[in-house]
């Protein structure tokens, strides 16, 4: 079991400026089954997560995020999610244990996410303990 990484479009993108525009109705999402939603703000260094649970979770991060999972064998992953710029919808299967993670040691990001569910029976899975050893 792996997350589904999806390529983004923006919306909008303002020629020659640092300006665009991501309409939360272009994301490839059913929307009638989102139940949750919310913006995470991350501080430089910290990270979210570091559980699995029974809902599913839709992820856009903005910022030096880094999503971290643990797979059937085990075997630690780690994506970017915003890199060079590049947006990403990250769809977080039930049960997969997963960590967001603030890289940046002087920036802050966020993360806009999505679920099915109200969080409800998270267990803590400790996939990184100090950020320094992702």
């Amino acid at each position: 079991m792996n997350p589904i990484i999806t390529p983004l479009n923006y919306s909008y993108k303002k020629p020659n400026e640092d300006l665009w525009v991501l309409n939360t109705d272009d994301l490839p999402i059913d929307m009638e089954k989102v139940k949750d939603q919310q913006l995470i703000h991350f501080a430089p260094g910290s990270k979210g997560g570091n559980h699995k649970h029974p809902r599913t979770e839709w992820f856009v991060g903005f910022g030096e995020l880094l999503f971290v999972w643990v797979d059937e064998d085990e075997k630690k992953h780690q994506d970017e999610m915003n890199p060079n710029g590049k947006i990403f919808l990250f769809e977080v299967p039930p049960f997969l244990p997963h960590v967001v993670i603030n890289s940046s040691k002087n920036r802050e990001a966020i993360l806009f996410e999505l679920a099915d569910s109200k969080m409800s029976s998270a267990e803590v899975v400790q996939i990184v303990a100090d950020i320094q050893k992702v």
